[in-house]
């Protein structure tokens, strides 16, 4: 009564290389870009802005970017990170007074 049967699911083989391979790709992934590519529009267009880059930038997903705009973008974050990290403590009614 009410007993589960186990089901063996089909083994995918695959050769050491590609074992190696996919190994590799899930630890060398950018965390970076994992997370700027989560982004909504509205953030990626604020970072492009305040890194100097074109709009149209925004649409880019982090890879694409060459290291000079890598560096700009992590810039911007470097200088903006701290402010925002102070105002986003208060209420909007202090921002109202």
């Amino acid at each position: 009564m009410g007993q589960v049967q186990f089901i063996p699911e089909q083994k995918v083989k695959m050769t050491a290389a590609e074992a190696i391979t996919q190994v590799r790709t899930m630890f060398n992934r950018n965390r970076v870009a994992v997370i700027y590519n989560k982004l909504g529009e509205e953030p990626k267009r604020i970072i492009c802005f305040a890194a100097g880059l074109q709009e149209r930038d925004k649409e880019d997903q982090f890879e694409k970017y060459n290291k000079i705009q890598r560096a700009s973008i992590h810039l911007a974050i470097k200088q903006f990170a701290p402010v925002f990290t102070a105002l986003s403590q208060f209420s909007l009614t202090e921002f109202n007074k």
